[in-house]
């Protein structure tokens, strides 16, 4: 039975309140809605294992981007799960706050990486070297595309408080998938990504391709926006993976919706969606086995998939942990929706350690591809700076 809760309970208290008993917490916000979700797993440590949708409870998933056989999925449980409606009043679905909430307290806890330090790899000359290696492994035929990343450390303000944090990037992104999770052992990641990898519910499947990336103002209308072919066949790569993902189960019946710009703050990006009826489809485990074909899509590894994943290995020189991994909510009133890990940060104890990456083509210029990263980074950056 849903009851209120008490005026006096906002975010922090519930965040504090968690976090005192060494809680594992997600925090989001759907896209181009406004209700703000709670979730709380006061286990000793989230389950880890391949995770089948159809019939996992209620909760929330968090994946790194190395997961190859999806055994490295978190689950988090919803021991404690309430949401802040439209009206800014929090409600409780189920469990309950614990009696250890502080009124008027300041310091809002958060669980740090237990490894003693994450590797930066934000230099540019490194980028730049590693981009070449890959314009000339895809001339000679290795892969077509592959995804270079890099990271970028952002010193935290003496008065950085992480719910506000939060608070200003939802504000800032309506259009993207905002969400703060921290889990004992595993640190705290905070991040608006634009890209949903599927949405899955009993009667639909949804998933979409996102790729090529440009800035562009505000104040300009969408149907303004010009691409060239580089990002018009890097967003084409992306879908073609898509389809044959769909070929390899032998499923013919989807619709496909796009190309068409799309705004991810101050920047756009190319979309085409594709949506299944399972109404009209019998395969109630479309959802999972798709979730497994995709993961790493080629929008974060590259194509061929494993080509371009051994490349990352041996170049990167980064552990992107959970950046272009997946997480959301699932089985939430029967729907489940998990997008990848962009635009996003990990925030250790001084620091925001943030993570972007390009689309490497044979058309790549490897200083616009740096380029293209520092503009992903603003999407946080322009938030902790209070440019939003």
């Amino acid at each position: 039975m849903e009851t209120m809760v008490d005026k006096k309970i906002d975010l922090k208290n519930l965040w504090s309140a968690a976090m005192a008993k060494n809680g594992s917490v997600a925090v989001w916000r759907c896209p181009r809605e406004n209700v703000i979700h709670f979730l709380a797993d006061l286990s000793e440590s989230p389950e880890k294992g391949r995770i089948d949708l159809q019939n996992v409870e209620q909760g929330f998933l968090v994946s790194p981007f190395m997961n190859p056989e999806g055994n490295e999925t978190l689950f988090l449980r919803s021991d404690v799960y309430a949401n802040r409606m439209e009206n800014g009043s929090w409600k409780m679905v189920h469990g309950t706050p614990t009696n250890s909430i502080q009124e008027g307290s300041t310091a809002i806890p958060y669980h740090l990486n237990t490894r003693p330090d994450t590797e930066i790899s934000g230099e540019k000359d490194h980028f730049i070297k590693m981009v070449e290696k890959g314009i000339t492994a895809i001339n000679e035929g290795e892969f077509d595309k592959v995804v270079s990343a890099r990271t970028y450390d952002e010193p935290l303000s003496e008065n950085f408080n992480i719910i506000d944090q939060f608070n200003r990037l939802e504000k800032a992104y309506p259009d993207a998938f905002v969400s703060l999770v921290s889990i004992l052992g595993k640190g705290t990641w905070m991040g608006a990504t634009p890209e949903l990898l599927i949405e899955s519910s009993s009667v639909h499947f949804r998933t979409v391709s996102v790729a090529g990336t440009q800035p562009f103002p505000l104040d300009k209308d969408l149907s303004e926006a010009a691409w060239n072919q580089k990002e018009i066949e890097e967003q084409a790569m992306v879908s073609r993976y898509i389809v044959e993902q769909f070929k390899t189960i032998r499923l013919r019946e989807f619709i496909e919706s796009g190309p068409r710009s799309v705004r991810a703050g101050n920047m756009i990006h190319l979309k085409t969606e594709y949506t299944v009826d399972l109404n009209e489809v019998h395969f109630p485990e479309l959802g999972t086995v798709m979730l497994h074909l995709l993961h790493p899509t080629s929008a974060v590894c590259g194509m061929p998939k494993f080509s371009a994943l051994r490349f990352i290995a041996a170049n990167e020189h980064l552990n992107r942990e959970f950046y272009s991994g997946f997480l959301g909510p699932v089985n939430m009133d029967g729907v489940s929706r998990l997008y990848v890990n962009l635009r996003c940060m990990q925030i250790l104890r001084t620091r925001a350690v943030l993570y972007a990456g390009s689309g490497i083509t044979h058309d790549s210029v490897p200083e616009k591809e740096w380029d293209e990263t520092a503009l992903k980074c603003q999407t946080l950056l322009g938030v902790m700076n209070g440019d939003h």
